[in-house]
Protein backbone atom coordinates (compact mmCIF):
# COMPACT_ATOMS: atom_id res chain seq x y z
CA UNK A 1 0.00 0.00 0.00
CA UNK A 2 0.97 3.48 -0.62
CA UNK A 3 2.71 5.38 2.06
CA UNK A 4 1.40 9.01 3.57
CA UNK A 5 2.68 10.63 6.76
CA UNK A 6 -1.16 11.74 7.02
CA UNK A 7 -2.68 7.73 6.44
CA UNK A 8 -6.36 7.34 5.93
CA UNK A 9 -6.41 3.73 7.17
CA UNK A 10 -5.23 1.42 9.94
CA UNK A 11 -4.33 -2.25 10.22
CA UNK A 12 -5.31 -4.77 12.40
CA UNK A 13 -3.83 -8.15 13.24
CA UNK A 14 -5.86 -10.64 14.32
CA UNK A 15 -5.27 -14.50 15.01
CA UNK A 16 -7.31 -16.88 12.91
CA UNK A 17 -7.93 -20.56 13.61
CA UNK A 18 -6.05 -21.61 10.24
CA UNK A 19 -3.78 -18.50 10.25
CA UNK A 20 -3.24 -15.05 10.34
CA UNK A 21 -5.83 -11.92 9.33
CA UNK A 22 -4.80 -7.99 8.57
CA UNK A 23 -8.03 -6.09 7.96
CA UNK A 24 -7.57 -2.73 6.64
CA UNK A 25 -10.00 -0.18 7.72
CA UNK A 26 -10.67 3.05 6.31
CA UNK A 27 -10.06 5.85 9.73
CA UNK A 28 -10.81 9.13 7.93
CA UNK A 29 -13.56 9.90 4.50
CA UNK A 30 -11.63 8.70 1.07
CA UNK A 31 -13.15 10.39 -1.42
CA UNK A 32 -13.83 8.74 -5.30
CA UNK A 33 -10.10 8.56 -7.01
CA UNK A 34 -8.47 9.40 -3.72
CA UNK A 35 -5.02 7.02 -2.81
CA UNK A 36 -5.48 4.53 0.03
CA UNK A 37 -2.62 4.98 1.91
CA UNK A 38 -1.23 3.83 5.23
CA UNK A 39 2.27 4.60 7.08
CA UNK A 40 5.53 2.90 6.73
CA UNK A 41 7.48 5.33 9.70
CA UNK A 42 6.88 6.73 13.45
CA UNK A 43 4.06 9.34 13.43
CA UNK A 44 5.55 11.15 16.01
CA UNK A 45 9.03 11.95 14.33
CA UNK A 46 9.94 14.86 13.00
CA UNK A 47 9.80 15.42 9.08
CA UNK A 48 13.03 15.55 9.00
CA UNK A 49 13.59 11.98 11.23
CA UNK A 50 10.77 10.66 8.87
CA UNK A 51 12.06 11.08 5.45
CA UNK A 52 15.56 10.40 6.20
CA UNK A 53 13.65 7.05 7.61
CA UNK A 54 12.00 6.33 4.65
CA UNK A 55 15.03 7.50 2.33
CA UNK A 56 17.24 5.19 4.21
CA UNK A 57 14.87 1.79 4.55
CA UNK A 58 11.98 2.29 1.73
CA UNK A 59 14.27 4.43 -1.44
CA UNK A 60 12.29 7.45 -2.12
CA UNK A 61 11.83 10.93 -0.73
CA UNK A 62 8.29 11.25 1.01
CA UNK A 63 6.28 14.88 -0.41
CA UNK A 64 3.02 14.10 1.74
CA UNK A 65 1.17 17.15 2.62
CA UNK A 66 2.59 16.83 6.14
CA UNK A 67 6.14 16.78 5.13
CA UNK A 68 5.55 19.65 2.72
CA UNK A 69 3.95 21.96 5.42
CA UNK A 70 6.36 23.92 8.04
CA UNK A 71 4.15 23.60 11.04
CA UNK A 72 3.52 19.86 10.25
CA UNK A 73 0.00 20.47 9.75
CA UNK A 74 -0.27 22.87 12.85
CA UNK A 75 1.42 20.64 15.16
CA UNK A 76 5.27 22.45 15.25
CA UNK A 77 6.24 18.52 15.99
CA UNK A 78 10.08 19.53 14.77
CA UNK A 79 9.95 23.70 15.33
CA UNK A 80 12.85 25.44 17.33
CA UNK A 81 12.55 28.04 19.76
CA UNK A 82 14.84 30.81 18.20
CA UNK A 83 17.97 32.16 20.76
CA UNK A 84 18.85 34.96 18.29
CA UNK A 85 22.56 36.85 18.75
CA UNK A 86 21.92 38.48 21.56
CA UNK A 87 22.08 38.04 25.05
CA UNK A 88 18.08 38.03 25.20
CA UNK A 89 16.00 35.24 22.70
CA UNK A 90 14.04 37.05 20.61
CA UNK A 91 11.24 34.60 21.60
CA UNK A 92 10.46 33.66 18.16
CA UNK A 93 9.71 30.09 16.13
CA UNK A 94 12.32 28.70 13.87
CA UNK A 95 11.29 26.67 10.73
CA UNK A 96 12.49 25.19 7.81
CA UNK A 97 12.04 27.65 4.85
CA UNK A 98 11.94 24.32 2.62
CA UNK A 99 11.13 20.98 4.25
CA UNK A 100 11.67 18.89 1.75
CA UNK A 101 15.13 20.19 0.64
CA UNK A 102 17.92 18.72 3.11
CA UNK A 103 19.46 21.52 2.69
CA UNK A 104 17.10 23.88 3.60
CA UNK A 105 17.76 27.02 6.13
CA UNK A 106 16.08 27.31 9.14
CA UNK A 107 14.54 31.03 9.39
CA UNK A 108 12.78 32.59 12.85
CA UNK A 109 9.75 34.45 11.98
CA UNK A 110 10.88 37.19 14.47
CA UNK A 111 14.75 38.11 14.08
CA UNK A 112 16.82 38.08 10.51
CA UNK A 113 19.10 34.99 12.30
CA UNK A 114 19.26 31.86 10.06
CA UNK A 115 20.37 28.67 11.01
CA UNK A 116 21.85 25.95 8.67
CA UNK A 117 20.10 22.41 8.20
CA UNK A 118 23.16 20.84 9.62
CA UNK A 119 23.63 23.04 12.58
CA UNK A 120 19.65 22.33 13.27
CA UNK A 121 20.48 18.05 13.07
CA UNK A 122 23.68 18.27 15.46
CA UNK A 123 21.09 20.41 18.29
CA UNK A 124 18.18 18.26 17.72
CA UNK A 125 20.17 15.10 17.46
CA UNK A 126 21.96 16.00 20.07
CA UNK A 127 19.00 16.72 22.41
CA UNK A 128 17.72 13.40 21.12
CA UNK A 129 20.34 11.37 22.44
CA UNK A 130 19.90 12.78 26.05
CA UNK A 131 16.09 11.98 25.76
CA UNK A 132 17.13 8.20 24.79
CA UNK A 133 19.88 8.07 27.60
CA UNK A 134 17.38 9.53 30.18
CA UNK A 135 14.24 7.67 29.25
CA UNK A 136 16.22 4.69 29.56
CA UNK A 137 17.71 5.64 33.12
CA UNK A 138 13.95 4.50 34.85
CA UNK A 139 13.76 8.16 35.46
CA UNK A 140 11.81 10.19 38.23
CA UNK A 141 9.62 13.21 37.79
CA UNK A 142 12.32 15.29 39.51
CA UNK A 143 14.60 14.54 36.28
CA UNK A 144 12.04 14.75 33.37
CA UNK A 145 10.85 17.72 34.99
CA UNK A 146 15.25 18.83 34.53
CA UNK A 147 15.52 17.57 31.24
CA UNK A 148 11.86 19.25 30.32
CA UNK A 149 12.97 23.13 31.70
CA UNK A 150 16.47 22.49 29.82
CA UNK A 151 14.65 21.76 26.19
CA UNK A 152 12.66 23.91 26.25
CA UNK A 153 15.18 26.81 25.84
CA UNK A 154 16.02 25.29 22.07
CA UNK A 155 12.68 23.49 21.40
CA UNK A 156 9.38 24.54 20.48
CA UNK A 157 6.79 23.36 23.54
CA UNK A 158 5.08 21.10 20.71
CA UNK A 159 8.73 19.38 19.70
CA UNK A 160 8.27 16.13 19.34
CA UNK A 161 11.65 15.31 21.66
CA UNK A 162 9.48 17.46 24.68
CA UNK A 163 6.43 15.53 23.55
CA UNK A 164 7.88 12.11 24.37
CA UNK A 165 9.10 13.51 28.04
CA UNK A 166 5.72 14.89 28.53
CA UNK A 167 3.88 12.21 27.52
CA UNK A 168 6.12 9.78 30.27
CA UNK A 169 5.74 12.54 32.83
CA UNK A 170 1.92 12.40 32.84
CA UNK A 171 1.80 8.95 33.79
CA UNK A 172 4.39 9.26 36.71
CA UNK A 173 2.63 12.05 38.07
CA UNK A 174 0.11 10.14 40.30
CA UNK A 175 2.41 6.92 40.25
CA UNK A 176 6.06 7.72 41.07
CA UNK A 177 6.75 7.61 45.16
CA UNK A 178 6.49 11.38 46.30
CA UNK A 179 3.96 12.17 43.87
CA UNK A 180 1.01 9.51 44.58
CA UNK A 181 -2.34 11.19 44.42
CA UNK A 182 -2.00 12.34 47.78
CA UNK A 183 0.99 13.41 47.59
CA UNK A 184 0.25 15.58 44.75
CA UNK A 185 -0.34 19.41 44.93
CA UNK A 186 -2.73 20.92 43.16
CA UNK A 187 0.07 23.46 41.08
CA UNK A 188 0.59 19.09 40.06
CA UNK A 189 -2.65 18.41 39.23
CA UNK A 190 -3.18 21.38 37.07
CA UNK A 191 0.10 20.92 35.10
CA UNK A 192 -0.61 17.39 34.85
CA UNK A 193 -3.92 18.34 33.31
CA UNK A 194 -2.09 21.16 31.08
CA UNK A 195 0.43 18.42 29.48
CA UNK A 196 -2.35 16.53 28.59
CA UNK A 197 -4.60 19.00 27.05
CA UNK A 198 -1.22 20.20 25.11
CA UNK A 199 -0.61 16.46 23.68
CA UNK A 200 -3.82 15.92 22.85
CA UNK A 201 -3.60 18.90 20.68
CA UNK A 202 -0.86 17.49 19.01
CA UNK A 203 -1.91 14.00 18.76
CA UNK A 204 -5.11 14.96 16.67
CA UNK A 205 -3.47 17.29 14.48
CA UNK A 206 -0.51 14.54 13.43
CA UNK A 207 -2.97 11.74 13.49
CA UNK A 208 -6.42 13.18 12.47
CA UNK A 209 -7.51 9.78 11.85
CA UNK A 210 -5.92 7.77 15.00
CA UNK A 211 -4.95 5.72 12.64
CA UNK A 212 -1.24 5.07 14.41
CA UNK A 213 -1.35 6.59 17.96
CA UNK A 214 -4.45 4.98 19.83
CA UNK A 215 -2.40 4.08 22.76
CA UNK A 216 -0.91 7.07 22.70
CA UNK A 217 -4.25 8.67 22.69
CA UNK A 218 -5.71 6.58 25.11
CA UNK A 219 -3.13 6.98 27.76
CA UNK A 220 -3.46 10.87 27.49
CA UNK A 221 -6.98 10.83 27.91
CA UNK A 222 -7.53 8.55 30.98
CA UNK A 223 -4.37 10.75 32.57
CA UNK A 224 -6.54 14.02 31.98
CA UNK A 225 -9.59 12.38 33.40
CA UNK A 226 -7.74 11.16 36.38
CA UNK A 227 -5.94 15.07 37.04
CA UNK A 228 -9.33 16.33 36.48
CA UNK A 229 -11.12 13.41 38.61
CA UNK A 230 -8.31 14.44 41.26
CA UNK A 231 -9.33 17.85 41.87
CA UNK A 232 -12.59 17.63 42.00
CA UNK A 233 -12.61 14.68 44.24
CA UNK A 234 -10.50 16.54 46.41
CA UNK A 235 -12.34 19.74 46.31
CA UNK A 236 -15.65 17.92 47.28
CA UNK A 237 -13.84 16.08 50.58
CA UNK A 238 -13.01 19.19 51.67
CA UNK A 239 -16.03 21.16 51.54
CA UNK A 240 -14.36 23.68 49.62
CA UNK A 241 -16.87 26.44 47.82
CA UNK A 242 -15.86 26.82 44.28
CA UNK A 243 -18.01 27.50 41.37
CA UNK A 244 -20.31 25.48 40.42
CA UNK A 245 -19.82 25.83 36.40
CA UNK A 246 -16.24 25.35 37.02
CA UNK A 247 -16.79 21.36 38.60
CA UNK A 248 -19.37 20.92 35.95
CA UNK A 249 -17.09 21.58 33.26
CA UNK A 250 -14.04 19.27 34.44
CA UNK A 251 -16.86 16.40 35.12
CA UNK A 252 -17.89 16.94 31.53
CA UNK A 253 -14.17 17.38 30.28
CA UNK A 254 -13.92 13.80 31.98
CA UNK A 255 -17.14 12.09 31.06
CA UNK A 256 -15.68 13.16 27.73
CA UNK A 257 -12.00 11.99 28.00
CA UNK A 258 -13.30 8.38 28.86
CA UNK A 259 -15.70 8.31 25.98
CA UNK A 260 -13.22 9.25 23.37
CA UNK A 261 -10.45 6.54 25.03
CA UNK A 262 -12.87 3.92 24.75
CA UNK A 263 -13.24 4.89 21.07
CA UNK A 264 -9.79 5.17 20.17
CA UNK A 265 -9.30 1.74 21.97
CA UNK A 266 -11.88 -0.13 19.89
CA UNK A 267 -9.15 -1.64 17.36
CA UNK A 268 -6.46 -2.54 20.23
CA UNK A 269 -8.67 -5.40 22.22
CA UNK A 270 -6.54 -8.34 21.03
CA UNK A 271 -2.99 -6.18 22.37
CA UNK A 272 -1.67 -6.52 25.95
CA UNK A 273 -1.55 -3.07 26.57
CA UNK A 274 -4.70 -2.01 24.77
CA UNK A 275 -6.56 -4.76 27.39
CA UNK A 276 -4.79 -3.59 30.06
CA UNK A 277 -6.12 0.27 28.92
CA UNK A 278 -9.37 -0.41 28.26
CA UNK A 279 -10.15 -2.14 31.74
CA UNK A 280 -8.87 1.16 33.33
CA UNK A 281 -11.19 2.83 31.46
CA UNK A 282 -14.22 0.73 32.16
CA UNK A 283 -13.32 1.28 35.87
CA UNK A 284 -13.27 4.85 35.28
CA UNK A 285 -16.34 5.11 33.16
CA UNK A 286 -18.02 3.07 36.48
CA UNK A 287 -16.89 5.61 38.92
CA UNK A 288 -18.00 8.84 37.04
Amino acid sequence: MEHSCVPNTTHIFDNEPNGYKITIKAVLPITAGEHITTMYTHCLWGTQARREHLRETKYFNCKCKRCSDPTELGSYLSALRCIGTNEEPCGGIRLPLNPLDDNTDWACDKCPVNLTNAEVCFLVNGIGEEVDNVQLSNPTVRELDSLLNKMITFLHSNHYHIYAVKHSLIQLYGYQQGYTPSQLTDDCLAKKATMCRELLDITKKVDPGNARLPLYLGVILHELYLANWLIIKRKWDLGIKTKVKSVVQMLLECEKCLEEANEALKNESNTPAGEKLAALITTSTKRI
